[in-house]
């Protein structure tokens, strides 16, 4: 199940998976890519005592570590830090083209973000 990579594909950007649905089913609306999705992961999906340790982790991370508040923290700590080291300026000068309006993207993250704890908390709940 990894590495973890293309993330400038996640977090909803280039509307790959929609926000209310397990990356498990990226096959369902992607068809052709170099990367997809096992069988199993689906099956993982399907299998009750799997679903129940998921439900039990994500309810223990949402306490402290996957909390609202912290995710949304460490965004809004990393935009300050890629300002103050002046990261931004320097990544648009080396990827010419490349024509984001930061804050605009940031915003859009969080909104994100925001969704899918909502629906990864109302889905989970129901394992």
């Amino acid at each position: 199940m990894g590495p973890v990579w293309d993330l400038n594909i996640g977090y909803g950007r280039q509307d790959r998976v929609p926000v209310n649905d397990w990356i498990a089913n990226y096959n369902n609306y992607v068809q052709q890519d170099a990367w997809m999705v096992p069988f199993w992961w689906t099956r993982m999906l399907e299998d009750n005592v799997f679903k129940s340790a998921v439900k039990l982790r994500w309810q223990q991370l949402r306490e402290q570590t996957f909390s609202n508040n912290e995710i949304i923290g460490l965004v809004d700590d990393t935009k300050a830090k890629l300002i103050s080291n002046d990261a931004i300026s320097r990544n648009y000068q080396r990827w010419t083209g490349i024509n984001f309006q930061y804050d605009q993207v940031i915003e859009e993250l969080v909104f994100y973000l925001e969704n899918r704890l909502q629906w990864m908390d109302e889905s989970i709940n129901t394992f």
